[in-house]
């Protein structure tokens, strides 16, 4: 009788020891699973944009620029990221230039060179929302020689510093967010926009944008489609956007990017939520 209580009591132990290492085994394994911090990795980014704006009755502008992020974690709900561009743009100017020589008169086109840098911080759950606010500063100068200068400066430079907040929250497959954009030019006025945007993943590799909202006093919208193809090794993302800005001269863009992500190899959908 002793033996047989032995041999039961041995079994118990035996059993509850094997339910403890299956539960700490799943309890790791949910944890490995589980997002916990607001940027899982430092990553980056490196990427070629392109755009053409079309101006109602008048000529089009086309841009061409690169642009890179960095985003690095901050402990477990804090994040940061530094981003750099340069465009360069063939742009009607008759608005924005005028040509001294002509006494007065607008030239008809122009090239643009544009670089800027921002710094972002944000606070982020991967299972609820992010949070942030950036602050950059940037220089906009024409090549049109040196009879052309900018209104509010009087030269061929404008320099220009902004100051973001952005929220937005994830709903299983979408996300919803809007951005607050504060400009302010050289001694020129200040620009205010509001912009609302809601995206949907039909599949964790594609995420398809819509927005609207006040662009400098100017009502916007428009669609962006974003794809990161799995057989590129879920490192290069394709977007293709259309966007308009509805003013007494009608503006349409069309706006194609390429980018590059350096580090974690995963679908745009953990990539838009856990890396950047």
């Amino acid at each position: 009788m002793t033996s047989q209580k032995i041999y039961i009591g041995a079994s118990v132990l035996a059993a509850l020891q094997l339910v403890g290492n299956v539960a700490v085994g799943a309890e790791q394994d949910f944890a490995r699973d589980t997002p916990r911090r607001a940027v899982e990795s430092t990553n980056f980014s490196l990427g070629l944009i392109a755009s053409d704006s079309d101006t109602k009755d008048s000529t089009s502008n086309g841009t061409f620029g690169l642009n890179g992020v960095a985003t690095l974690p901050i402990g477990e709900w804090f994040g940061a990221s530094l981003a750099g561009n340069y465009s360069r743009t063939t742009a009607r100017t008759s608005d924005v230039l005028l040509d001294v020589a002509s006494q007065g008169g607008s030239r008809p086109s122009c090239r643009f060179n544009n670089y800027d840098a921002a710094a972002t911080v944000f606070a982020r759950r991967p299972t609820l929302g992010k949070i942030s606010a950036s602050y950059g500063q940037g220089e906009l100068s024409s090549d049109c020689g040196d009879e052309s200068v900018f209104v509010s400066t009087g030269d061929d430079s404008l320099g220009t510093d902004y100051y973001r907040v952005a929220a937005e929250a994830y709903l299983w497959d979408f996300t919803v967010g809007a951005v607050h954009t504060s400009t302010e030019l050289e001694d020129g006025p200040k620009l205010e926009s509001d912009i609302f945007n809601a995206s949907w993943y039909p599949l964790d590799s594609v995420r398809v944008t819509l927005s609207g909202g006040d662009l400098y006093e100017q009502d916007t919208y428009g669609i962006e489609i974003e794809h990161q193809p799995e057989f590129m090794g879920n490192s290069l993302g394709v977007a293709l956007g259309y966007s308009v800005v509805d003013r007494e001269q009608e503006i349409g863009t069309i706006s194609f990017s390429v980018v590059y992500h350096f580090g974690a190899k995963i679908e745009l959908k953990t990539r838009d939520r856990q890396y950047r």
